[in-house]
């Protein structure tokens, strides 16, 4: 399996693999909300806490600076972290992440109220996309500066696509996820063993196999760096996209124009 450097995602595209820790204020600390605040740790589901690996269409993450607030949350807070895609279409809290999230895709910069409404306002970075098919299960949006689309399923999944994605689907073809690396900060040090682990032994070992569907996920560990708990994987999933999805954008691809760059200097 050849395995190339992981893109940067639309969504969680900092490049961050390390938890955050816990943080502890001083008692002496003026400010009492700040005291025994723990940080989240991006590499969980913000929705069940337990560990999420990232598999496309499986599980994926948001990163904080999206300023996407989080339905989740005790209290007002942004979202920073991974979800199971199988906790977030089972909550009924989705239909709150679904607006959140497809109004960031389609905003570019604006500003937004702060979590305790004080001034001034916060600047969000969205990404800009136009919705180009609303349907009954999911929302279709396409990038216009890049050939790159976005299914969102309206019970939360999303899914990145690529001028080569949707070309395959007006060919009839099973899309399956791309085999870039994939870096992970494991909860705990498994061992060097753990590069000879199945996915599904993995996902056991975290606790978290009945939230994949390692069976079908095409699987193969890279490298493991113990001091950092960094494993480096690559895994190649099927995108199961919304049928609709699927007869919309293999009409939609017929009459495409790629985007060109042959007017920048």
């Amino acid at each position: 399996m050849s395995a190339a450097v992981s893109s940067q995602s639309p969504a969680y595209d900092d490049g961050r693999t390390d938890a955050l820790p816990a943080f502890r204020c001083d008692s002496s600390d003026p400010n009492p909300d700040r005291q025994a605040i723990k940080m989240p740790n991006v590499n969980e589901c913000q929705i069940c806490g337990a560990p999420a690996p990232l598999i496309t269409g499986q599980s994926d993450g948001v990163a904080g600076y999206r300023l996407l607030r989080d339905p989740w949350a005790p209290k007002p807070s942004f979202l920073d972290g991974n979800l199971h895609f199988s906790c977030l279409s089972e909550s009924d809290r989705n239909g709150l992440f679904f607006d959140e999230f497809t109004r960031m895709l389609r905003a570019g910069h604006e500003e937004i109220e702060s979590l305790d409404g004080s001034l001034p306002p916060l600047t969000r970075m969205g990404l800009g996309m136009t919705e180009i098919f609303s349907g009954a299960e999911c929302c279709v949006f396409e990038s216009g500066v890049a050939d790159r689309w976005m299914v969102v399923k309206r019970n939360g999944p999303w899914f990145r696509l690529r001028l080569d994605d949707i070309t395959e689907l007006a060919r009839g073809a099973d899309l399956r996820s791309s085999s870039d690396v994939v870096p992970y900060r494991l909860p705990v040090d498994l061992g060097s063993d753990v590069r000879e682990l199945s996915l599904a032994s993995l996902l056991s070992v975290l606790g978290v196999a009945d939230r994949y569907e390692p069976d079908v996920v095409e699987y193969e560990a890279v490298d493991y760096y113990p001091p950092k708990l960094l494993l480096e994987y690559v895994a190649r999933a099927p995108l199961r996209l919304p049928r609709e999805a699927v007869a919309f954008l293999t009409e939609y691809v017929q009459d495409y124009t790629p985007v060109s760059y042959d007017d920048e200097a």
